[in-house]
């Protein structure tokens, strides 16, 4: 039942936008009848042409992409560090656990020694 609602829902407003526009390669083809095939070129240009019509919003938008590459790029750099530190803690860590094990069997091995000395006494 919580499905059906949103099922109901997704299909007439897929089916009111269906109906209110034509298909886009319809509506392309009506608009500029001598497409021309693009290629890697044709994309590149077109996208340049896209950011530059755009004005403002295209040079901020050049800059955002420049501002979150270079983010990216120095928080690869810190997660490096960050795993290298990582690997050294828990290196020191595990030599720590070692000894920490070394030194308990070495406590069980007393006690079990006093037990038998008990043992053998009473």
């Amino acid at each position: 039942m919580k499905y059906l609602l949103p099922l109901i829902l997704i299909i007439t407003i897929y089916a009111n936008v269906g109906l209110a526009e034509p298909p886009l390669e319809e509506y392309v083809q009506a608009r500029n009848p001598h497409l021309q095939q693009s290629n890697v070129n044709t994309v590149v240009d077109d996208v340049l042409n896209l950011i530059l019509d755009q004005g403002f919003a295209g040079a901020i938008i050049v800059v955002l992409l420049g501002w979150t590459w270079k983010e990216s790029k120095a928080n690869r750099a810190i997660q490096k560090e960050h795993f290298e530190k990582f690997v050294e803690i828990s290196q020191e860590c595990s030599g720590h656990m070692a000894a920490v094990s070394a030194r308990l069997d070495n406590i069980e091995r007393e006690i079990e020694a006093q037990k038998t000395l008990q043992m053998m006494k009473g």
